[in-house]
């Protein structure tokens, strides 16, 4: 929305989305950008430090901030995050308050959702793989996770309704908003 009114404005930008498989979430708001006359650049996640030179804000969205300010998120957030971090780009994380949690977590092996296997095994456009038949390979196993971790060290700032806050502040959130107000 935030975009699609900076369109309305008449702001000159350009939106670009970075995009990992297996499900390619990105290609819905590619969709619904180009349909409305933005301008964008789609790539793929093994691209990022590739576009990154170009790039001036990295807005991400989140499934959760920890109380340690990490933001637990959709595989490739962290890598994303890391790369702007690397190329000095402001990492904007935009997450509702009610997602703040006081759990901590340092990665994402520790407490993680793990999607089909299989998904990751099959590459579109491909006949052959050397995953074909991966499940019989006793020393193989397919680690398909649905979740990274991003230190808040890679986090400029965090938008809420709260408005924009450091990832430290979100302590502060959980404990001045009380628990009724947060996920659990």
């Amino acid at each position: 929305m935030i975009l699609l009114h900076a369109h309305e404005l008449r702001r000159q930008f350009r939106v670009v989305i970075v995009d990992s498989r297996p499900n390619l979430e990105g290609q819905q708001l590619l969709r619904k950008l180009v349909e409305k006359g933005l301008s964008c650049t789609y790539t793929h996640i093994n691209g990022v430090s590739y576009i990154m030179p170009e790039v001036t804000k990295i807005f991400l969205g989140a499934a959760s901030v920890l109380s340690n300010g990490t933001v637990y998120s959709t595989i490739g957030t962290a890598c994303v995050a890391m790369v702007g971090h690397a190329y000095h780009v402001p990492v904007l994380v935009c997450c509702e308050s009610y997602k703040f949690h006081e759990r901590v977590q340092l990665d994402s092996i520790c407490s993680n959702e793990l999607g089909d296997p299989n998904v990751i095994a099959k590459v579109p456009g491909r006949k052959k793989s050397c995953l074909d038949d991966w499940a019989s390979k006793e020393n193989l196993q397919l680690l398909n996770l649905a979740y990274d971790v991003t230190p808040a060290d890679y986090v400029s700032t965090i938008v809420t309704e709260y408005g924009l806050i450091p990832p430290t502040s979100v302590p502060v959130i959980v404990r001045e908003y009380g628990r009724e107000h947060i996920l659990i």
